[in-house]
């Protein structure tokens, strides 16, 4: 790989050799897995990163549907739900519960049938870590009646109060029913039908990129109501709507999990360790602009490991461009984009590190 001054020329080229965001095409809203930008985005939104070099051939010849259907029962899926899900309770670095690792950890039993969505979500909310990172009543209840039902309760005073006594331990009414503990608060507010419709809205979200009808929201919860193993068939669906097709055709940016993770799958062929992931996790969160930190892990990253890349000795420009944009954007350079950046890689002084490089620190791959 180039270093120093020699190198800042063609980085500066490549770069601006790269279209501006407007000039991005969309792609067709469609799905469709021979289009690598479409296969991408699925694994991305479904197990939080890219298709490993493995994956890649065996989905690209998969039908949606298939390749959906897998995704959604395998134990990564449940991985990357938890995480999104300790993250939207601020469960994160020093907060996050003891044990996510075992066989009897949450996403292992999720994934084999021994737990449900409704259940996760209880159990997470009644674990010790949420009452370490919420404690006292005022916080706690606070926090499951805004973050589990969407109420506001500096308005719903009544409801926070009948919490708080509920929570030490008196005798309370909350939403029509007694009780008199934290177990008891956090039961009776997953029972009301506001809870699986927040529920169904957020996960929504999540995998299509967009809110849901207000029709979709209320025919999702009513399917977990029925069912409350049917989340993974419902984001399956989902994954195969027209709606999330249709978000195909633009640009949708990455989380911090989602680039570390393609990104390192992208550069090294495997997924970052939980300490990894956590550490650089912890550090882009606490950035109010993540994207110029961002370039800096992937500059690191590909300097850690220039060696799996291929050298200058035989390579064909053309079709090594070509293969970087499909690989790290999903799609094929443009004309002017493909002739600019072989020119470059042509000079003696330009390796091919250098491409990948300039293609992995731009905007465009921090959106998928």
């Amino acid at each position: 790989m180039l270093a120093g001054r020699q190198a800042l020329p063609i980085v500066c080229a490549v770069l601006l050799a790269l279209p501006t965001r407007a000039q991005v095409a969309p792609a067709p809203a469609a799905l469709t897995l021979s289009d690598p930008r479409h296969l991408r985005a699925l694994y991305l939104d479904l197990l939080g990163r890219t298709p490993l070099p493995d994956e890649l051939a065996l989905a690209s010849a998969s039908r949606p549907d298939v390749l959906a259907g897998h995704l959604v029962r395998t134990r990564e899926f449940w991985e990357h739900w938890l995480e999104d899900e300790l993250y939207y309770f601020l469960l994160v670095d020093n907060a996050r519960p003891a044990d996510e690792a075992g066989p009897d950890a949450l996403p292992a039993r999720l994934a084999d049938g021994r737990a449900t969505l409704p259940d996760a979500l209880r159990e997470i909310v009644m674990g010790q870590a949420f009452n370490r990172a919420n404690p006292g009543n005022d916080t706690f209840v606070s926090v499951v009646l805004e973050q589990l039902l969407g109420v506001n309760v500096q308005r719903e005073t009544a409801l926070l109060n009948a919490g708080r006594r509920m929570y030490d331990g008196q005798p309370a009414t909350l939403f029509a029913q007694e009780g008199d503990s934290q177990a008891d608060l956090v039961t009776i507010v997953a029972r009301q039908p506001g809870f699986l419709e927040r529920v169904a809205q957020r996960q929504y979200r999540r995998v299509v990129g967009r809110e849901p009808e207000r029709g979709e929201t209320q025919a999702a919860a009513q399917a977990l109501a029925r069912e409350p193993a049917a989340f993974p068939e419902l984001v399956r669906q989902w994954a195969l709507s027209p709606a999330y097709a249709q978000r195909l055709g633009t640009l949708r940016p990455k989380t911090d999990v989602q680039f570390i993770r393609g990104l390192y799958v992208d550069l090294t062929g495997r997924t970052p360790g939980a300490d990894e992931l956590q550490r650089l996790r912890g550090a882009l969160s606490v950035m109010a602009d993540a994207a110029p930190l961002r370039a800096v892990i992937a500059r690191a990253l590909i300097a850690e490991h220039a060696g799996l890349l291929p050298g200058r000795a035989g390579i064909d420009a053309e079709a090594f461009v070509t293969a970087t944009f499909r690989g790290y954007l999903g799609r094929d350079p443009q004309p002017a984009e493909l002739a600019d950046f072989a020119l470059i890689l042509r000079q003696e002084d330009c390796a091919p590190a250098t491409i990948v490089q300039a293609v992995v620190t731009h905007w465009e791959y921090q959106y998928y």
